[in-house]
């Protein structure tokens, strides 16, 4: 009988299944073992410094002002290296993306569409409040959550290009990141990043879904306005018109003259019930997400908002290592006060015997999971500002013992005593000077 031996990632991500490949790496169902849950693990090669910092910066979105937990916006919750091997670890989406979407059902409605582009603008408002740009808005990085024939759940996806405003620009001049099709003009002309380009590719993305075309049939940034008129002509759909009018404002060829992404969203009202209204195709048919992700049988898995309300979540990395810290700082500033310790055991602050080592807490599982031999565990990040156990204490067997008052020392005393008598000394020679010339 043959066993298949699954890849274990710097003894945290077991990965299971392969679930798409790209230019950038592989997408993988796997199991965070801190958690026993099932999640998604996109596998890549690092191979300069550059993509370390990449990678870095992928992950922060997600601690940026609690942006992992908006309902629109799936950053990685945390990332794991390995030798050569760096995983980013999320939330696992069953739906697919709009991209494929597309390619089902074809050109979508204006309703849908523009319920779509309101999920898609909330969440680049929220990270453009926290100063984030994504420079790589597009229908491929759109995920659809698998809510079946309910109301469709759109999620922003991949950061891997995104940039902060207080970043260091490491972009060669000249150099263009962004898809094609997707990218705004100001962009291509070589002007730098601004929010306003998320704008352009987020109407450029609702254009694409009311008028799916092949990436090289697709015409040139400046045709785009023209398009958005010729794809909703005739349409008697309520939302054709306001729709429109708004994906026109965003492709302004001027960025300065297009609406913020939080203007934008405001002016499209949402829609309820019935769902037969509004979430069907262009040609009338209901629109349907289904599960498209084998289930993970018994295990539970990490939620869309990530893994902080799983049930007995543990203090992150961070927060274990920073109490231990605390403990062993006490004992290593500490001194030996009658000859050294007994072996096995080391000297606290106070000059007492700290717990032997079959005495102290017991390591954490996850830190001692087996790995394949030769491995090497680079790094483990933790996103520390989002979880709620951020704050709380750590656990009491890692709480420092109540520091007690130094107890005097006797060497202290003498030099106290010897300084009195030089004093005496020096007035009583004063005292005779003063007499002899009197």
């Amino acid at each position: 009988m043959t066993t298949i031996m699954s890849d274990v990632i710097a003894g945290r991500i077991e990965l299971l299944d392969p679930l798409a490949r790209g230019a950038s790496g592989s997408l993988w169902r796997a199991v965070d073992r801190r958690y026993g849950a099932i999640c998604a693990a996109k596998v890549m090669r690092q191979r300069d410094g550059a993509e370390v910092l990449r990678f870095v910066r992928e992950q922060t979105v997600g601690t940026a002002q609690g942006l992992g937990a908006h309902p629109h916006l799936l950053p990685p919750y945390t990332w794991v290296a390995e030798d050569d091997t760096v995983v980013l670890v999320m939330p696992l989406v069953h739906g697919g993306t709009l991209a494929g979407a597309l390619d089902d059902h074809g050109a979508l409605s204006p309703s849908l569409v523009a319920q779509l582009l309101r999920q898609l603008l909330d969440a680049l408002a929220a990270m453009h409040t926290s100063q984030w740009v994504h420079r790589d808005v597009k229908p491929a990085n759109l995920l659809l959550d698998a809510t079946g024939t309910g109301a469709p759940h759109l999620l922003l996806a991949d950061f891997g290009i995104a940039l902060h405003v207080s970043d260091v620009r490491l972009t060669e001049t000249g150099f263009v990141h962004g898809t094609p099709g997707f990218m705004a003009p100001e962009i291509l002309a070589g002007g730098g990043t601004s929010a306003a380009q998320d704008v352009w590719a987020a109407a450029a993305c609702a254009l694409e879904a009311l008028d799916p075309l092949p990436p090289r049939a697709r015409p040139e940034p400046s045709a785009a306005p023209k398009r958005v008129t010729d794809a909703l002509a005739g349409s008697a759909d309520p939302a054709a018109a306001p729709l429109g009018e708004l994906l026109r404002a965003m492709l302004a060829t001027d960025p300065a003259r297009r609406p913020s992404a939080a203007r934008a969203r405001d002016t499209i009202p949402r829609l309820g019930e019935p769902l037969s209204a509004w979430s069907r195709t262009a040609e009338g048919e209901p629109f349907e997400v289904f599960d498209q992700i084998e289930a993970g049988g018994e295990l539970r898995e990490v939620p869309l908002d990530g893994p902080a309300t799983l049930a007995g979540l543990a203090p992150g990395l961070h927060e274990r290592l920073q109490a231990r810290s605390v403990v062993t700082g006490a004992a290593v500033g500490g001194s030996t006060a009658g000859g050294s310790a007994a072996a096995g055991s080391s000297v606290s602050a106070d000059g007492r015997s700290a717990p032997s080592p079959d005495q102290r807490p017991s390591p954490d599982p996850e830190r001692t999971a087996k790995r394949p031999q030769g491995a090497t565990e680079l790094f483990v990040q933790e996103p520390t500002p989002q979880y709620p156990h951020a704050h709380n204490p750590a656990p009491n067997d890692l709480q420092p013992a109540p520091a007690q008052a130094p107890r005097p020392r006797r060497g202290a005393w003498v030099g106290v005593l010897l300084l009195v008598i030089s004093l005496l000394c020096l007035i009583g020679a004063g005292a005779l000077v003063w007499t002899a010339l009197g």
